[in-house]
């Protein structure tokens, strides 16, 4: 065992560097002591465990391969020892499929993974992943300052029109236009500012607050997204719901009355349901989405893969709309083993006639690979943010006329030269 002392001013807290190899965890140990931590390095499994039952350590950085032990063992471990704040960086000469699955493994078991490297180590990368707690507890820190939040505060923006909604545009990959948006909640709060539905949901969840606040949240959607649907006749306006309302058989004729009042077709309105929650009570989640669907409102099922529970939701549940889960989405470019599922997952909602969505888009490389996948509609950071209904309503027009201008252009440009080779019409 040997200590690095940290050579900062600031702290970042405890280091425990877990390698057989002497050289590799001396380099490791030095590095994070120039990073901000107190380091503390073991050869072996046994000493590791030792440490970590005597002290608490913020970060821990392990190879796979310790001697006549493994880096798996060491993890769980970790996990029984119920050291979830821990963050981890894992490290192997294995080949990649290892170091992938490796991860998948720890995040099973519910810890934090911030990153796998492979050798020999590009310690600028090492130096990138000692460096990411900060920026997580800081923007942790960030956020608690704005979660104290009780249910009345929660009732009161209900009854104060707090609550709005803002638009991510979906993206049709063939043609590049836009052709729908998801409506995401926001809480828009006078002492907070703008509150994330990752804070209010939970609360509203558990305190009963979810039919208002759902009623709320699809009144503002319909009511501000008719304009994108008035100028683009066959535009789809996705809403989340809440699981727990899949239990009220009343559902159907509520979002009926909404889309009345606000003189939405029917066809226009997306619900979308996560595929967990889909699940908790089968025969009611079917009865509400059949008789959604005979309204001619389209059903999506959300975070698709996530649960334990996919492909039961597809035999069952009637939906129109898969979306695969961002956590699939984002880096399938690079990882084959995802890749695959979301060309499984195309395969599936292809075999019950649903489009699919692909949740998440944020590089170009991740676009080209939803393409050759044969993914329906992309939505994501690449495309756009959410945005609100002024800024929505200017970005999708900008879009979506320039795509036709590209289109009549190309249309042109193969009358003049029809022998010529066809030109690609798809707009990223």
């Amino acid at each position: 065992m040997r200590e690095f002392s940290r050579e900062t001013d600031e702290s970042l807290g405890r280091l425990l560097v877990v390698d057989d190899d002497l050289v590799q965890r001396t380099v490791v140990g030095k590095i994070g002591a120039k990073t901000g931590y107190d380091c503390l390095v073991v050869p072996s499994l046994e000493l590791s465990e030792s440490a970590l039952s005597k002290e608490a350590f913020d970060v821990m950085a392990v190879d796979l391969s310790l001697g006549e032990r493994d880096g798996i063992e060491l993890l769980r471990f970790v996990a029984e020892r119920d050291l979830r704040d821990m963050s981890i960086v894992v490290i192997s000469g294995c080949d990649g499929r290892v170091l992938k699955s490796t991860r998948r493994v720890a995040e099973s078991l519910g810890l934090s993974v911030i990153g796998v490297l492979s050798k020999p180590l590009n310690l600028d990368e090492l130096k990138d992943l000692l460096q990411l707690p900060r920026r997580k507890r800081a923007s942790a820190d960030l956020r608690s300052a704005t979660v104290d939040v009780s249910p009345e505060r929660i009732a009161a923006g209900i009854r104060q029109g707090e609550f709005l909604v803002e638009f991510q545009p979906k993206v049709e990959l063939e043609s590049g236009r836009v052709v729908g948006a998801e409506a995401l909640a926001r809480w828009r709060t006078s002492e907070f500012g703008i509150i994330s539905p990752v804070t209010f949901i939970p609360i509203a969840e558990q305190c009963g607050l979810m039919p208002e606040l759902t009623d709320t949240l699809l009144t503002s959607a319909m009511s501000q997204g008719r304009k994108l649907i008035n100028r683009y006749p066959d535009f789809t306006i996705a809403v989340n719901v809440s699981g727990s309302l899949l239990s009220d058989l009343t559902l159907p004729e509520r979002i009926e009355e909404v889309l009345r009042k606000e003189q939405v077709p029917p066809h226009c309105l997306i619900v979308e349901i996560t595929e967990t929650t889909a699940m908790a009570d089968v025969d009611r989640a079917t009865d509400v989405l059949v008789r959604l669907r005979l309204k001619n409102i389209g059903t999506a099922i959300d975070d698709f893969g996530t649960g334990y529970s996919s492909l039961a939701a597809l035999a069952k549940l009637p939906f129109s709309e898969l979306k695969i889960d961002g956590s699939f989405i984002n880096g399938c470019e690079a990882d084959e083993d995802m890749a695959k599922i979301v060309e499984a997952s195309v395969g599936l909602g292809r075999a019950f006639n649903m489009k699919v969505v692909a949740e998440g888009v944020e590089t170009p490389e991740t676009l080209a690979r939803i393409r050759r996948a044969g993914c329906d509609i992309g939505q994501g950071y690449f495309f756009s943010p959410s945005l609100r209904l002024a800024r929505a309503e200017s970005w999708v027009s900008q879009r979506n006329e320039f795509v036709s201008q590209r289109i009549n252009w190309l249309n042109h440009r193969s009358q003049v030269a029809p022998d010529g080779d066809a030109a690609a019409t798809r707009i990223a």
